[in-house]
């Protein structure tokens, strides 16, 4: 079912409903809050509004909200109809709002009522403004995306494991939003440069300072000799051209986490921004001289026609300042070359598949995570408190993910999602904790 089918067969009750989870969860009708004062039903509430408009199994339900506590609820199965009753009889309406579908429930609200359902979307509207060069949209998101915190800490008192994950996720969001905000306002506050640059007649504007790197990894683990073997690269003294440093290694290795993580250490050698492109293996990366040069500063219709005219500009543009280009997703070195500046006040860094191959004055290869680092990451992403309540089966696990981080997260992803599961119920068939 499409979004808008979704809310086309909404009802007055659904559209009536609010609902705010960034802090305690509450629900209103109408501007009128609802009494649900069990917490047990507050965290069955919480498990629904996160699949809003889509049926979530009971199997789901139950390990968001009980996880493993055996004792505590031992039909809870058995348990879950009472919950629901409670939750419509609170809710009101027809009563088709929450819904016995299958062999799970599914509750009709308008995600539009739910701010977390609207904080996500913000923030994903905000990413989308500022890869379009709009910082003051950007901006606006953001703000209106943290206006809407009413409390420290999401779901505050919801119990269960599902809660407890979307607490730390949806803290880790916000976090993530305020390192965006200070971004936006950093562009927008950081003016002209040191004066308008002629670009053709009657097209001048000054040249602007772009910051556009992705959020640096909170989850960042280990590297720590490649971050300081790309560090060192970067930061040649008395260089007379720009340092290109390439960061190549399998699929899956990490090597864009490690590039932008090392981006941001390098962020305050180089003052008037980065600027930065996913080429998604492009052979031919001269596309992206024209988003470029909008980023600094180019209006649209004073961009050159040419790509020969475009990086010409682009260079001249470069040429004084000091700005880090990333470019992720490369083919090769030579494949980027029409993006890499020249002056040597700029550097770049590349990420390739495979290895660095020609062209690269200095390179960085990166393979799997040591175990013990593979562990850490594993425990960062599901909760150091499930690594170390089974720590021969996570070890199993990162092994088994070849200490791949790609890998490891994607088994992360779905330890996240069922919290009651044992780490060794993702362990590829055969594969023992004690292999």
């Amino acid at each position: 079912m499409t979004e808008r089918q979704h809310g086309d067969r909404l009802g007055e009750d659904a559209l009536e409903l609010h609902f705010t989870t960034l802090g305690p969860l509450t629900a209103r009708r109408a501007g009128q809050e609802l009494r649900i004062n069990r917490a047990r039903d507050r965290a069955v509430l919480a498990v629904l509004l996160a699949q809003a408009g889509r049926p979530v199994t009971v199997g789901e339900i139950i390990d968001g909200v009980w996880g493993e506590e055996g004792d505590e609820a031992p039909d809870r199965a058995g348990a879950l109809p009472g919950n629901m009753y409670r939750l419509r009889s609170a809710l009101g309406g027809d009563g088709n709002l929450l819904r016995h579908v299958g062999k799970g429930y599914c509750l009709d609200v308008d995600p539009a009522g739910i701010d977390r359902t609207v904080f996500l979307s913000a923030l994903a509207d905000a990413a989308t403004a500022r890869l379009n060069w709009q910082p003051q949209r950007a901006r606006e998101l953001l703000t209106a995306a943290l206006d809407l915190w009413q409390g420290p800490a999401a779901l505050d008192g919801v119990p269960g494991p599902f809660a407890e994950h979307e607490r730390r996720m949806l803290a880790g969001r916000r976090d993530e939003a305020l390192r965006e905000l200070d971004l936006p306002v950093r562009e927008l506050g950081a003016g002209p440069g040191s004066g308008p640059v002629e670009l053709r007649a009657g097209a001048a504007r000054s040249v602007l300072r772009p910051f556009q790197l992705p959020p640096d990894p909170g989850d960042f683990t280990g590297r720590v000799a490649q971050l300081a073997r790309i560090s060192e690269l970067l930061a040649v003294p008395g260089r007379t051209q720009s340092p290109l440093v390439t960061v190549a290694g399998p699929p899956g290795a990490g090597k864009s986490a490690l590039a932008v993580r090392a981006a941001h250490l390098a962020g305050p050698d180089h003052p008037d921004g980065q600027l930065y492109a996913d080429l998604h293996g492009a052979d031919d990366a001269s596309g992206y001289l024209a988003p470029f040069l909008r980023a600094l500063g180019v209006e649209e219709q004073a961009v050159p026609a040419s790509t020969p005219e475009r990086r010409a500009l682009y260079l001249r543009l470069l040429a004084d300042r000091r700005i880090l280009v990333v470019l992720d997703g490369a083919g090769g070195v030579e494949d980027v070359r029409p993006l890499l500046p020249a002056g040597p006040g700029c550097a770049a860094v590349v990420v390739v598949n495979g290895t660095a191959g020609e062209g690269s004055s200095s390179s960085v290869q990166v393979g799997p995570l040591a175990p013990d680092e593979a562990l850490e990451l594993l425990g960062r992403m599901i909760g150091r408190e499930r690594t170390d309540r089974e720590p021969e089966a996570a070890r199993a696990l990162a092994a088994a993910c070849g200490h791949l981080p790609r890998a490891l997260r994607d088994a992360a992803e779905r330890l996240v999602r069922r919290p009651a599961w044992p780490i060794s119920a993702v362990l590829p068939s055969g594969l023992s904790a004690d292999a």
